[in-house]
Parts: structure tokens; sequence; C-alpha cells
């Protein structure tokens, strides 16, 4: 059961994470739930279960103060809006104070105060706005999802090979849905004060044994590239990804190479009360997928 009794916002709710944030809340009894969106009818299904779904945009500050009202509780899932998160962010966390909101929640970056990624700072920036808002916060910088590594590793099993630049470095990826249980979690804590929350898996995982535990998964030969970040980005370009987020992704592994992502703590389970889910689990999951 829920452990408060106040009213709780979700924005961004349609996405991915949005929507499993929703589907916890539920299932831990709360019955108190805002769920904004830019397309209130993609949530017919949530507002049929009692969730109270309003329209709202991070780029229309009018909508966001009047679509606030009466939540005690923010949760603002960060945009996909590279390049403009610190102006969208904001306008987010200024309509929550003027709404008269209590406390906000905000997905940030893992170590976002440090780590090399190329859009750290907007994360970064969202975090110093919160921090000046007056409001109290809880901050969840998630590491990276571990559900991307399917996509990546299908391109492995595909060529044989699985290509990076995170060296001998090794991430504590951690599974989208822990992430959005973690979220509704703390949405829900009786915990007062402050907290900054690194977000992390249980395992951190090298490339080459994600290599070689898929290899050994599919049983097909597969070996880990390591390049340069800079040729990491070019050969991404060269396969159509545009080039912002080829130097962002190359970024990552960076991140991973210095070790900003290895830290493996127990945030997460601390605040779900349950085991997370492993990356071998996932890759077993997904087993059909990468030999599709």
């Amino acid at each position: 059961m829920s452990n408060i009794s106040e009213t709780v916002l979700v924005t961004g709710a349609s996405g991915h994470l949005g929507r499993i944030v929703l589907d916890e809340l539920l299932k831990r009894g709360h019955n108190k739930i805002i769920a904004t969106t830019r397309k209130p009818e993609t949530l017919e299904d949530f507002a049929k279960r009692g969730v109270t779904v309003r329209k709202a945009s991070f780029d229309d500050p009018a909508s966001l103060v009047e679509a606030f009202q009466g939540a005690d509780r923010i949760l603002i899932i960060s945009t996909d809006n590279i390049g403009n998160r610190i102006e969208e962010h904001s306008q987010a966390i200024d309509s929550a104070v003027k709404a008269g909101a209590k406390r906000i929640l905000y997905t940030s970056l893992a170590k976002a105060d440090e780590v090399p990624v190329t859009f750290a700072y907007e994360h970064e920036g969202t975090e110093e706005k919160i921090k000046q808002s007056g409001l109290a916060y809880t901050i969840l910088r998630n590491n990276m999802y571990s559900d991307y590594l399917v996509p990546k590793l299908q391109h492995a099993v595909a060529s044989g090979s699985l290509y990076g630049s995170g060296g001998e470095g090794a991430c504590a990826y951690v599974s989208r849905t822990d992430c959005a249980k973690a979220a509704a979690a703390a949405l829900l804590s009786s915990e007062s004060g402050n907290k900054i929350l690194e977000i992390s898996g249980p395992k951190a995982w090298t490339y080459k044994e994600l290599a070689k535990f898929t290899s050994e998964l599919v049983n097909k030969p597969i070996s880990y590239v390591d390049l340069p970040a800079e040729e990491l980005s070019k050969a991404l370009v060269g396969a159509g990804v545009p080039k912002p987020m080829a130097d962002a992704l190359a970024s990552f592994d960076v991140s991973i190479r210095e070790g900003y992502l290895k830290e493996v703590n127990t945030s997460v389970k601390d605040l779900i009360g349950e085991a997370l889910q492993d990356v071998t689990a996932l890759l077993k999951e997904n087993k059909s997928l990468l030999v599709s």
C-alpha cells in the first residue's frame, strides 16, 4: 500500500518510462495520481483505472501551471529534446512552484555533475534549478538503460563483432522498469529531506564480458572491437545516426572507459524492496530478438 496520502503527478506520462511509473503507482495502491502528456488520448487506459489525465506541454508554461494544480509531488521525467532541456525543465520547475507543489523529483543522469557525456550539462543545469527552487527534492540519477543493449547486441550477433569505445571500463546498466519502480517508490516515500540518488543495476559489465555472455547465449562467436571514440562516432554517422547523437553515444563509451558509470549501489533495492533485473536475465528474455 501507499505510504502517503498526497497527490502525485507524473510528467511525460505517455512515454515508455512514464507509463511504467503510473502502473507501479497503481500497483502500490495509490489512488491520487495525475498524469500529464501532450496527447491525453494515449492514456485512456490509465484514465479508466482512476488516473486523472491532463494535457500539458513543456513549451507551454501556462498549460503546465494549470495541469500541476493540486499536485503535492511532481515527477519531472526528462524530455528527449536535447539542446533545449534546461529551458523546458526550468519552465516545469517554475510551474511546480507556482502551483504550490511541495516536492520535485527528477530523472537525471548518472554522475551528472562530472560525467563526460555531451548533454550532461543539461541534467546538471536542471538539478541546479531544482536546488534553487526552494522545494524539497529527490534527484534520481539513472545509469544507462540495460534495455538499450538489446539492439546493440543484435548487431553484434549479426556481424560477429561488438564495437565500442569502452576499453576495459564497466557500466552498471539498470533496466528501464527498475528505474520506473524506483521513481514510483520515491514519489510515495514518507522520508523527508533532499536526496540525490545514483541509480544503478546490480552488476557492472565490460564490453568484453557482454560479448562473451552473448556469444555463449546464442552459440555464436562474438568479439569485442575497441575503437577510439572519434572512430566510433564516425561509424555511427555512416550507419545513419545523426552526428549529435553519434557523438553523444560515443561520449557514453568514454564515460564507461573512464570509470564514471561503474558504481554499483543499493539505492534501487532500498527503494523498491526487491531484487533488480540483471543484464543476464534481460538478454535471456530477449534471446529470440538477438538472433532474429
